[in-house]
């Protein structure tokens, strides 16, 4: 069953049970003390017994035990068991008046026979049960499977309506009876073991009879009645549990074939509906002409309100100025007495009221259900108007609450003015007026009543119109899914809710709509913050490193604003998405932590500058400029234009040469040896000569010589020289020099020296040498080098 279908029956039947429950409660105390146990309470003296049970039944009797089986037998019964009751009841005054005792033993016996009573007229009760349930079956039987429907279709909704009404009345019979079943099932399981029981206390109590002892003992002997009383009680409810079983089990088979018969007959008139414009015009009339006779009533009934009000306010008067305490209690119960009159008023008002709410509302209803049958409510208004329905609905449940506590309230009221009518019995005045206030109580119950029962109307109206809405979206779903490019399969894909919750439902529409507007939020972010950056950043002349976190940051504000905005547009809520927190928080944690961790470095190297764009860095000895710090990772590029992309938490984790952090210029070293006897001084000038002659670099600080070392082979010296790294290169400039070192050397004779070996010769005969000119010296050492080279 669908859930639409039982929340109707859910709350009829609570309603149902609140009802019977406020009815008994309100009956007078004297009704409940009705019941004929508690009177027969004392007992007869020894001796005293009444007869014993009709031939027709042995009380004592095993298995072959049989109740009568006609109506007259179990009356005659009765009767029986009656005239014994009284003559019990006789003796127990005789005793009463002669020796002025009460007999324990007389209540105990009367009570057992008035139980053995009870359980014939049940047995009674059950045999005509049984009766009307197969005449019933019998009735059913005769048209089991045939179609209550006489007319040919099409069909207008007042007939369908009354075949409806037909098809929940038979479910809610079959609802019952199959509780009722259940409750017959778990007795017949139960008794067995009861008369067993009692059984045994019977056979017990004859034994003890038979014995020397307890022959002729009074006492004994009417326990062993009340026993057998027992007994028959139990062997009379396992017969009406069986009787009843048999009976829920006949209605049942009858029930279900003719819900199956009105099922089918509710599916052929639903197919066959057509408007009916007659029909249409005649339940509007109907329903207007009701309206203005109600609206008639209810502006009496708020007249009648204003007088009893003044009434009020003049007994409130009274009770202010009574003197003594009897009129301030008589002043009192007419304070009360009209305060209920004026609830009463108040609660037939709103009664009046809420039937009017029900007409006109009913009227819309009908109308609405009419212009689906027509087909006038397309597939945009469909949607708006099932969450009308559906909100309409949860109000009245909410009134069903509301009513519910009122009448609470009122059965407090109720019991509160029977307490002070038992306490205040010798004063007329008050009983009087208090007697006026429990009626007046008791028929503002019955307004409430009324009231939820025209909401209850009402509501499943709305139940019924939302079934047919829902019945028709899923048709319109079905159409829309046969023809795949016609408009209304495109509207009713769109308004497919994905998921929802509280204050918010996700529909297919929703989502695009929230995918286009991302994707127009992610370019139209990224153009404002290169527009900002252009215009905005560059007039502060901002640090290139500043700037661009500056972009990125700006670039992420938007991009949140945009995506806020775009959900506000589709109605879509943060709380949506509630449920991706924890698959979210998971993928953080597992899947996303280099990615954070590189994120989150980006903007740590943004604003700590540790590194900056065009800075020349040395990383595990690749030379590399900074071309951009991105969100996850830096760019890189080698002096060999070589691109790099280095993650960004890698500079924080390692050791990384920045040679430009906090400044542009940088020291360089040229080392350089001159063979032994070279003239030093000579040396030091020609290299500070060709520091100066280089125009990359720099004159402050100054460049220096230094006389390092007196090597193996070599004088060793160092030039130190500054250059700028936004206007020179360093293997540029050291290039340079080396070449106009050279040139320098060469123009001045000094000679850069080489690695020399000095050889020993041990020889036994003496070395030939050949002596040559100085002048030829040079050449010959120019040609060795040469050749060495």
């Amino acid at each position: 069953m669908k859930k639409n279908d039982t929340r109707p029956f859910l709350l009829s039947a609570a309603l149902i049970v609140t009802f019977a429950f406020l009815a008994l409660a309100s009956l007078p105390p004297a009704v409940h003390a009705a019941d004929p146990a508690p009177q027969a309470a004392s007992g007869a003296p020894a001796g005293e017994e009444a007869k014993p049970s009709s031939p027709d039944v042995v009380p004592g009797a095993p298995a072959e035990w049989k109740p009568p089986e006609t109506a007259e037998k179990v009356q005659e019964r009765i009767d029986e068991l009656q005239k014994e009751m009284d003559l019990l009841q006789k003796q127990r005054e005789d005793l009463q008046k002669e020796e002025g005792l009460e007999s324990e033993m007389h209540g105990k016996l009367i009570v057992a026979l008035g139980g053995v009573q009870n359980a014939y007229a049940r047995y009674a009760t059950a045999i005509d049960n049984l009766s009307r349930a197969k005449s019933e079956a019998a009735e059913a039987a005769k048209t089991e499977g045939a179609s209550l429907i006489k007319d040919p279709p099409p069909y207008n909704l007042s007939f369908y309506d009354g075949i409806r009404n037909q098809l929940e009345g038979v479910d809610q019979r079959l609802k019952s009876v199959l509780s009722s079943i259940e409750l017959a099932e778990g007795a017949l399981k139960t008794v067995p073991g009861q008369i067993e029981n009692a059984e045994k206390k019977v056979r017990t109590i004859k034994a003890d009879l038979e014995s020397p002892e307890w022959v002729g003992n009074s006492e004994k002997e009417t326990e062993l009645k009340e026993a057998e009383a027992e007994l028959e009680v139990a062997r009379l409810s396992m017969v009406v549990n069986r009787m009843n079983m048999d009976a829920h089990l006949l209605r049942r088979k009858y029930l279900e074939a003719r819900k199956a018969t009105l099922e089918k007959d509710v599916g052929l008139v639903g197919e066959n509906l057509k408007f009916d414009e007659e029909d249409l015009n005649q339940r509007v009339e109907s329903l207007g002409k009701e309206i203005t006779a109600v609206r008639e009533s209810l502006a009496k009934l708020q007249a009648e309100r204003e007088k009893i009000r003044t009434n009020l306010v003049r007994s409130q008067g009274q009770l202010k100025s009574a003197k003594d305490d009897q009129q301030k209690a008589q002043a009192t119960a007419l304070v009360a007495e009209r305060d209920a009159d004026l609830k009463r008023a108040q609660a037939a008002i709103e009664e009046m009221e809420q039937k009017v709410v029900q007409l006109e509302e009913g009227r819309k209803i009908w109308q609405t259900r009419y212009r689906l049958v027509n087909g006038e409510i397309k597939s945009d208004e469909l949607w708006d108007t099932r969450s009308q329905v559906s909100s309409r609905l949860k109000d009245l449940e909410n009134m069903f609450q509301v009513h519910q506590r009122n009448l609470a309230s009122l059965q407090a009221d109720l019991l509160a003015a029977q307490k002070v009518l038992s306490e205040n019995e010798k004063d007329k005045t008050i009983t009087q007026r208090t007697q006026r206030r429990i009626t007046s109580l008791e028929k503002t119950i019955q307004h409430v009543n009324s009231t939820v029962a025209h909401a209850f109307s009402l509501f499943n109206s709305y139940s019924r119109l939302e079934e047919e809405i829902n019945s028709r979206i899923d048709a319109v779903r079905i159409a829309a899914q046969v023809t795949r490019f016609s408009k209304e399969r495109v509207m009713a894909f769109l308004n497919m809710s994905l998921w929802s919750g509280e204050g918010y439902n996700v529909t297919v529409s929703k989502l695009v709509i929230s995918l286009f507007l991302f994707g127009a939020a992610f370019f139209l972010s990224g153009w404002l913050t290169r527009l900002v950056g252009r215009t905005v950043l560059r007039r502060f002349k901002m640090d290139p490193t500043a700037q661009i976190a500056t972009q990125k940051i700006l670039f992420y504000i938007f991009m949140v604003s945009f995506i806020l905005s775009a959900l506000d547009v589709a109605g879509i809520p943060l709380t949506a998405f509630a449920f991706l927190g924890g698959a979210l928080a998971i993928g953080i944690g597992f899947g996303a932590q280099n990615f954070f961790n590189n994120l989150i470095s980006g903007f740590i190297l943004m604003f700590t500058k540790p590194i900056r764009m065009n800075d020349t860095i040395e990383i595990d000895g690749l030379f590399a400029s900074v071309e951009e710090i991105g969100s996850r990772s830096t760019h890189v590029k080698t002096f060999d234009n070589i691109d790099v992309l280095v993650p960004n938490s890698y500079f924080l984790n390692n050791n990384i040469i920045n040679w430009t952090h906090t400044d542009q210029k940088i020291r360089q070293r040229l080392n350089v040896g001159v063979a032994y006897g070279s003239d030093v001084r000579k040396v030091e000038e020609l290299l500070y000569k060709a520091a100066h002659d280089h125009s990359r670099i720099l004159k402050t600080p100054e460049p220096f010589v230094i006389f390092r070392d007196f090597g193996a082979s070599s004088l060793d010296f160092t030039l130190f020289y500054w250059i700028d790294m936004t206007k020179a290169s360093t293997l540029k400039v050291g290039s340079d020099l080396r070449f106009r070192i050279v040139a320098l050397f060469e123009e001045h004779g000094i000679v850069i020296a080489f690695p020399q070996l000095d050889v020993h010769l041990d020889a036994e005969s003496p070395l030939q040498l050949t002596m040559m000119r100085g002048k030829n010296r040079k050449p010959a050492e120019a040609e060795r080098e040469q050749t060495e080279a």
